[in-house]
């Protein structure tokens, strides 16, 4: 299980945040409300990926995902918490109960990097008409008959 969520938290890394630039709208999609982001950035603190590891902040984030009806953002809060003591729990569930969204909430798929259009295509070549097609000459008169 952990090296499943490892490997996700790889791709989510790999897929989502290439870049500081993506890490700071990822951060400010999860401060404004957005499921997904908070997901993501519960990741970027429980493995440490561009944030110190940090596994209170992590859970913080978990659950506000998870309180929105994410289940992997559940399934990574209650796997969390299975490992942390109690106080941590606790400071985790303070900082959950005084999140207050910042801004509007952006959602997540509008913060990735729109993919490269695709090149126009090339101009279409001017339609010509085949040249006719030769056709054999018509013999004048039919050949003589076989005896």
């Amino acid at each position: 299980m952990k090296s499943a969520i490892l490997t996700f938290a790889l791709v989510a890394l790999f897929a989502a945040v290439p870049a500081r630039a993506d890490l700071d709208r990822i951060r400010a999609a999860a401060e404004a409300g957005d499921a997904e982001a908070q997901l993501e950035l519960g990741i970027l603190f429980q493995y440490g990926f561009n944030y110190k590891d940090n596994e209170i902040p992590a859970l913080t984030w978990y659950m506000l995902s998870a309180n929105q009806g994410n289940a992997k953002a559940a399934s990574l809060r209650d796997t969390l918490r299975a490992k942390m003591s109690e106080k941590e729990i606790q400071e985790a569930a303070e900082q959950v109960a005084q999140y207050k969204p910042k801004g509007s909430p952006v959602p997540y798929e509008t913060l990735r990097e729109p993919a490269p259009a695709a090149p126009p295509p090339a101009p279409a070549e001017p339609a010509t008409a085949p040249p006719p097609a030769e056709s054999a000459p018509i013999p004048e008169t039919a050949p003589p008959a076989a005896p």
